[in-house]
């Protein structure tokens, strides 16, 4: 049952609360404290990171850590904590404290999507008569199980190196304030904790690649005509200054009129795949908290030697596809 608040009629000064161990009588100025210290708002910072982090159980709990050494050097008057973990298919599992959480299922065959972490904290600054509220909310994101999602999920029309993009950051941290001073060095012992976190190497060269990759299937054709054109031109400079019969003009225009169509196919294709390898390389980024995730790892991992496999053989293919452009003149 719900309170019902009315206004005495003694001069205005209190209020008549009715809830549902009878009626009281608050002063109005104690009445307007409590209702500003309840529904007060607060100001809010946050913050995004894009680093390819390698989390495990040991780097939550050591983030856990830091967080809660803050709070040692602040008279805290009251705290509660959450820890929410979300897998595969909108499932999740909710700890009301991070003690609990030290009893997750480790052999859960269900891979982590994300880990979010959210402090309350009433604390009573120095020089203060009435606590502040304080929230601290931490999002730790797994982006091979994003990517594995995604996958299942897009039309076959979504190009590989777009996955990148729908995955978001790998985690993220927000602090709900009333002093900046105090939100300040959370965020410090988050930034401090990203940057003491295992990292999988970021490659410049292979994201450059990725942004200009859809070009290469053009540049392969017109490199291929270009060197076919220019290998025709050389072999008909050897019948220069020496009669010609009609069937070996023939034979040299259907030579390399259809030598050239058949290889700008093949250098589109090649290069095509050559596209496509470099779009699917992935930066591994995860959470690994149970067997599931472990074994979705290692599968990324495979997946990322095979794209290296398959660029090699797009490579060879284009250089012999160049070699076999020169051989046409032998075929005249």
């Amino acid at each position: 049952m719900g309170e019902l608040i009315e206004h005495a009629d003694e001069g205005g000064n209190v209020v008549r609360v009715n809830g549902e161990r009878g009626e009281s009588i608050v002063p109005v100025k104690v009445y307007q404290d409590v209702y500003h210290q309840i529904t007060g708002r607060t100001e809010e910072i946050r913050k995004r990171y894009s680093e390819n982090i390698l989390v495990t159980f040991d780097e939550i709990e050591q983030l856990h850590h830091k967080l809660k050494q803050i709070c040692d050097v602040h008279n805290i008057v009251a705290s509660n904590e959450v820890v929410t973990v979300f897998h595969e298919k909108e499932r999740k599992e909710q700890f009301t404290s991070f003690e609990r959480f030290r009893a997750y299922n480790a052999n859960a065959a269900s891979p982590t999507v994300s880990v979010v972490l959210k402090y309350n904290f009433s604390i009573l600054l120095p020089g203060l008569t009435r606590p502040q509220e304080y929230a601290v909310t931490v999002r730790l994101a797994s982006r091979v199980a994003l990517l594995k999602q995604i996958q299942e999920e897009a039309p076959p029309f979504v190009r590989g190196r777009i996955y990148g993009f729908m995955t978001g950051h790998s985690a993220e941290v927000k602090v709900e304030y009333a002093d900046y001073v105090v939100a300040r060095a959370f965020l410090e012992a988050f930034d401090e904790w990203i940057r003491g976190c295992n990292k999988s190497p970021e490659r410049s060269s292979i994201r450059w690649l990725q942004r200009h990759s859809h070009m290469l299937p053009q540049i392969g054709r017109v490199s291929v005509g270009a060197a076919t054109v220019y290998f025709a031109l050389a072999a008909v400079a050897g019948f220069a200054g020496k009669p010609a019969a009609t069937e070996e003009l023939l034979r040299f225009a259907v030579v390399y009129v259809g030598g050239f169509h058949i290889l700008m196919w093949l250098a589109w294709s090649t290069f095509k795949t050559l596209e496509e390898s470099i779009d699917s390389y992935t930066e591994i980024s995860y959470l690994s908290l149970n067997k599931g995730d472990k074994n979705l790892i290692d599968a990324f991992w495979k997946n990322n030697w095979r794209v290296y496999a398959k660029a090699g053989i797009s490579v060879l293919g284009a250089i012999a596809i160049g070699i076999l452009s020169n051989k046409l003149s032998n075929l005249v």
